[in-house]
């Protein structure tokens, strides 16, 4: 009896042994769950946080742009005498005397927030929403054969023109392009005027957006648009700025010539140091004296 009595303690031990361990392996099963959620919680806060920095960095940048740029012409306009030498200036410095992309313009953080900044100038670029057939294709026969040019010539025109098949025929903004424009108050702030539903007077006309919209409608024949990246644009108003325009702008484009800037693209890159993630903005502004008014916002993470 007493041997007996020794091994129901041995086998009770043994039992709760077990059931100790089986606890214990549920209660570490549980726990790297719960770590697992906490950190995929934590990284998807830090995403959102790189997200907003990102964003909120690269609108500060347009804003400082807008103030620096509206500074130097009023400065120059002011300390000229009988030419325009100083406002010429100004310009010059923001596209280092060229169409294409100039130096950084500014920079700046606010504690791990960083934005830099630079500027187009989209009235030395020839405009594909407005350079018809003849004018696109002048240009790209520069760097592609005839029959190249004048093809994507006459697809990049009909599109516009509202002729390409599956185009919009009326070009009402979209539900997303409206909440868009009433998501950015910086859009109002900027044009002065409030936010609503327009046509924008394009009837049947389906302009481009972007350059990035471009690519995406001519499929493998975006190719031939690389080696003339930095003389295109969809953000002219039909004036070519004559002193920066390159000899081959000014040899495709038909409107009207200035010797100055009437468009100016800002764009502004924010992000959050220690992360890959970049907004960038694209304010384009039309030059009224030393006032620049928005015309068309783009965003887009980089």
């Amino acid at each position: 009896m007493r041997h007996a009595g020794t091994t129901h303690r041995r086998t009770r031990r043994g039992t709760a042994l077990l059931a100790t361990l089986f606890a214990i392996s549920i209660l570490a099963t549980l726990t790297a769950m719960a770590s697992q959620r906490a950190r995929g919680s934590a990284s998807i806060v830090a995403n959102r946080r790189a997200q907003t920095v990102a964003r909120l960095m690269a609108e500060s940048g347009v804003v400082a742009a807008r103030a620096e740029i509206e500074g130097q012409l009023r400065n120059a306009m002011r300390t000229q005498t009988g030419d325009s030498t100083a406002v010429d200036a100004v310009f010059a410095g923001l596209f280092d005397g060229t169409g294409e992309v100039g130096r950084v313009l500014l920079q700046d953080s606010l504690d791990d927030g960083v934005f830099a900044v630079t500027a187009v100038n989209a009235s030395a670029r020839l405009d594909l929403n407005n350079a018809g057939v003849e004018g696109i294709e002048t240009l790209l026969r520069t760097t592609t054969d005839a029959a190249t040019a004048r093809r994507i010539a006459e697809r990049l025109d009909a599109r516009v023109r509202g002729a390409e098949a599956g185009a919009p025929r009326v070009g009402l903004p979209s539900a997303q392009d409206e909440a868009l424009r009433a998501r950015d108050s910086l859009r109002a702030l900027f044009s002065g005027t409030p936010i609503g539903s327009t046509s924008m007077g394009r009837g049947v006309r389906h302009p481009f957006e972007s350059l990035d919209e471009v690519q995406d409608f001519l499929g493998e024949d975006a190719a031939a648009l690389g080696s003339i990246a930095n003389l295109i644009t969809i953000d002219g108003d039909g004036t070519i700025d004559r002193r920066q325009a390159s000899p081959s702008v000014l040899a495709a484009a038909s409107g009207s010539l200035s010797d100055r800037p009437t468009r100016v693209v800002v764009i502004a890159r924010g992000w959050q140091r220690g992360t890959a993630l970049t907004r960038e903005i694209q304010a384009v502004f039309a030059v009224q004296d030393a006032e620049l008014r928005l015309v068309r916002w783009r965003e887009a993470s980089r």
